[in-house]
Order: C-alpha cells, then sequence, then structure tokens
C-alpha cells in the first residue's frame, strides 16, 4: 500500500510539473476543500472535513473568504463520541516557487460548537471559537486545479461546555504532527479571462 500511494504521489508531481500553470487574478474564486473518511470494525468510523471553503481573489495572491469544518466519530456501536463543526473566515496570501509551485500562508478564524460523550454515556455539547495560522504547499495541477499539503499548525482553541460552570478549556498546537498534515485539492474559477 505504502508503494502504491508513493506512486500516485510521483505521478501527480509529474503531471504537475509538465502541465500548463493557471494563474489566480482578481476576481476569480476558488473552491477548496478535503472530505476524509476511516472505517474500522473494532473502534468505529471518522468522517471529517478539514476545512471546506470560497474565497475571493482579491488580486493574483491574496485570497480572502468563508469555510467550514466537521469532525464526527462514532464508535463500533454507530453511537457519536464526537461531533465537532467550525464555521468562520479564512484569509490567504500565497508567493510562487517556480512554475506550478506555490507556498501559502493560511489564516482562519472560527466558531466552533459540538458534543463529546461523557463518562456518564451522556452528550456533553460546548461551543468556543479558534483561530489557526498554518503553510501549504501547492502544486497547480493546469486548469485552476491545485493539490494542496498543510504541512505545520500555529493554533489556539478555546471551548466552554455549554450550561456548566467550568472554566474554558484551552489548547494550543505548534509545529508538525498528525492532527497538522492534511492534503486536499482547490479549484479557480475565472469570470473573465486574464488579459495579456
Amino acid at each position: 500500500m505504502k508503494k502504491l500511494l508513493q506512486g500516485i504521489l510521483v505521478c501527480l508531481i509529474l503531471t504537475a510539473l509538465s502541465s500548463q500553470h493557471s494563474y489566480a487574478q482578481k476576481g476569480g474564486f476558488m473552491a477548496y476543500g478535503s472530505l476524509n473518511y476511516q472505517h474500522n470494525n473494532k473502534s468505529g468510523s471518522q468522517f471529517s472535513a478539514n476545512p471546506i471553503g470560497l474565497g475571493y481573489f482579491f488580486n493574483d495572491h491574496v485570497v480572502a473568504g468563508v469555510n467550514y469544518g466537521f469532525n464526527r466519530i462514532e464508535n463500533s456501536s454507530s453511537v457519536k463520541i464526537n461531533n465537532q463543526h467550525e464555521a468562520g473566515l479564512f484569509y490567504s496570501d500565497s508567493w510562487s516557487l517556480g512554475k506550478g509551485f506555490v507556498i501559502i500562508a493560511q489564516l482562519d478564524t472560527h466558531y466552533l460548537w459540538g458534543s463529546t460523550m461523557g463518562v456518564d454515556d451522556q452528550q456533553n455539547h460546548y461551543n468556543g471559537y479558534l483561530a489557526r495560522l498554518y503553510p501549504i504547499m501547492a502544486i497547480g495541477l493546469g486548469n485552476g486545479w491545485s493539490l494542496k499539503a498543510k504541512f505545520a499548525e500555529l493554533s489556539f482553541r478555546s471551548t466552554k461546555q455549554k450550561h456548566s460552570d467550568e472554566v474554558r478549556t484551552n489548547n494550543f498546537i505548534a509545529g508538525v504532527n498528525g492532527s497538522t498534515l492534511g492534503i486536499g485539492v482547490s479549484k479557480n474559477f475565472f469570470l473573465h479571462k486574464k488579459q495579456s
């Protein structure tokens, strides 16, 4: 399986290197996202979006818009043990590293809400906020399509259980680990052709 994934990655990189690069332009739109699904008969399943968004290009490298993400985890009995949602605004800036390669810095500011299964088998509902800054490496696949890989993160998450006197739970993430890695795709849409 590992060799198959490596082969697919090499094919995508070769395709990107041989394809025409599509540049962003003012007035265009970008749709992006990543959907993930995992299933294990013993431990349960997970379905998530990290996140899905729609943005507007203010020039050839700055895009801002709205996005939405979710993470639903069910145990082997199909009982939800975690159900989180996040929605908000994003801002990103990009720099070309040569034909077909772009480095992107993105900032997400989100409102969070959801529930987790407590030790008493009751759903504990919470809400809060999240600020996340992360780099993305993008490979242009042509015709406005890009393969994107998030490879690190700096974020702050603060939540509070509803109907509770408990203090807020704050989480800070910095660096590279399993939760900061992700792969997705994007597509740019242009309302008019770019002037030469």
